[in-house]
């Protein structure tokens, strides 16, 4: 069964706050592939809302919470019915908690 995906406004922000770091940092080309691989990942969960894997941090999984890996960076999201919430994208040196109470 194909599950529908809804981006937070909370996750678009991160993700443009990514492609601002890549193009300053690199190029616009390359934040272009950092975002397209990033929605790419996340556009999987359609299909596979479970493939994610636990988060490293406890109160986010006693939530409900999972993350899938996108290389450098992780979409943190929550299935609720027949819907995947994805809240925020992160590098993944980020503490994943803290993202919740900005």
């Amino acid at each position: 069964m194909k599950h529908r995906v809804e981006i937070l406004p909370s996750a678009w922000e991160d993700l443009k706050k990514i492609e601002d770091y890549y193009i300053l940092q690199f190029d616009a080309q390359t934040a272009l592939k950092v975002s397209d691989h990033i929605l790419d990942t996340i556009e999987r969960l359609e299909q596979f809302p479970d493939s994610g894997s636990a988060t490293p941090d406890e109160w986010l999984n006693e939530r409900g919470y999972r993350m899938v890996i996108c290389k450098k960076h992780i979409a943190i999201y929550r299935v609720i019915h027949e819907t995947v919430y994805v809240y925020h994208i992160a590098d993944t040196e980020t503490d994943c908690t803290k993202l919740f109470y900005q």
